[in-house]
């Protein structure tokens, strides 16, 4: 049985279509770095895989093979090609994949085919359409013109971006950094590494389809602990921008129902509350210095009182106040700050309605 390969010219079909990917790697490799789409199911566990190049240093390719076969064999085998088995019958159209389409994927790919599941593998494996992926990001950077939605914490700005999804192409970077980009922005269920956020980034690029500017959140080169691309992140402080302008009072009741309404913080949970206001206890510690000892002594108060508010009565309404006092002391100088030292090109400035009017209607005019 001749068993397919898909190779370069299918990968923006694959990315696109959003096609479901069998990662056969162990899964420390995964962690390190993965394609939109996939899920990993191991031929060799870590420990497995660690044997195995032992033996590859130590006595040649051929005995690395057989080490192995060796250990996934018997009942260890029937256990890795069940759970391939399991994947494919909910997910049919899916495809597999090792590091460079060797030979895990091709002792993988023979094993689904004699279960009775041929499937495709991908030609030179994750790392021919990583390499494809940067690939994307480099020439969408070249050929696009992004505009920034800019202004100061609290006003909405992720929303708005999220709001303007139907009428234009945008990219949203803290979706797939999954953090809010500030230091208090963090959900608390980790980020994917480097790697993988830089594929979700070149993925959303290849599913991008109005035309014209692409708009993009104005963000720092760190996302939480996610980099923007050099080439990307230099072209993004280069674009010009739309200022979101909208009154403190607005701006802490936005932050108030980002960070605190709609987090474990307001439900009867304690003890996820109590691991969301340790998050943001560690948070303020963090940014102590820049904030100054005394102003940061006060908002430590604060936030101490909202959270035995919470743990005595179920009262979060408190927490109004140390967001008040951060969104002015800490994050309006910082980002006014960095506006000043950039003095990028301001295409229009008004409240988040007018900007979406903007940005929906008027934007190429």
């Amino acid at each position: 049985m001749k068993l397919e390969f898909l190779g370069v010219e299918n990968f923006q079909k694959i990315m696109k279509d959003q096609i479901p990917i069998v990662d056969v790697r162990a899964p420390k490799e995964f962690a390190e770095g993965h394609l939109p789409g996939s899920v990993n199911l191991p031929l060799m566990n870590d420990e497995e895989r660690h044997l195995v190049g032992i033996e590859y240093k130590k006595s040649g390719r051929e005995a690395a093979i057989e080490l192995g076969l060796k250990l996934v064999s018997g009942e260890v085998k029937s256990q890795r090609v069940k759970a391939w088995m399991d994947y494919l019958q909910q997910n049919p159209e899916a495809i597999i994949t090792c590091f460079r389409g060797g030979l895990r994927s091709k002792f993988s790919q023979q094993w689904c085919a004699e279960a009775g599941y041929p499937r495709p593998r991908i030609e030179g494996g994750y790392k021919a359409v990583r390499t494809f992926l940067i690939e994307t990001i480099s020439k969408f950077t070249y050929e696009k013109e992004m505009t920034l939605i800019g202004g100061c914490t609290g006003a909405a700005k992720s929303l708005l971006l999220r709001d303007l999804v139907s009428f234009r192409d945008c990219l949203d970077l803290e979706r797939q950094a999954n953090h809010r980009g500030s230091a208090f922005g963090g959900y608390g269920n980790g980020q994917p590494a480097q790697a993988t956020f830089e594929n979700l980034l070149a993925r959303d690029i290849l599913l991008l389809s109005q035309g014209g500017r692409v708009i993009i959140e104005d963000e720092s080169r760190l996302i939480g602990k996610c980099v923007q691309p050099e080439i990307f992140f230099e072209k993004l402080r280069n674009s010009p921008l739309v200022f979101v302008d909208e009154p403190l009072s607005q701006r802490v009741e936005n932050t108030y129902q980002d960070y605190i309404v709609n987090s474990t913080i307001n439900s009867d949970d304690v003890d996820q509350a109590q691991t969301v206001f340790d998050r943001y206890l560690k948070s303020l510690s963090n940014i102590q210095k820049r904030l100054g000892g005394l102003r940061y002594q006060e908002c430590l108060r604060d936030l101490q009182k909202s959270r035995q508010d919470y743990q005595e009565h179920r009262e979060i309404l408190s927490n109004k106040i140390w967001i008040e006092k951060l969104l002015h002391w800490y994050y309006d100088p910082l980002y006014n700050g960095s506006l000043e030292m950039r003095k990028p090109k301001i295409l229009f400035r008004g409240t988040r309605a007018q900007v979406f009017d903007y940005l929906k209607s008027k934007l190429d005019q």
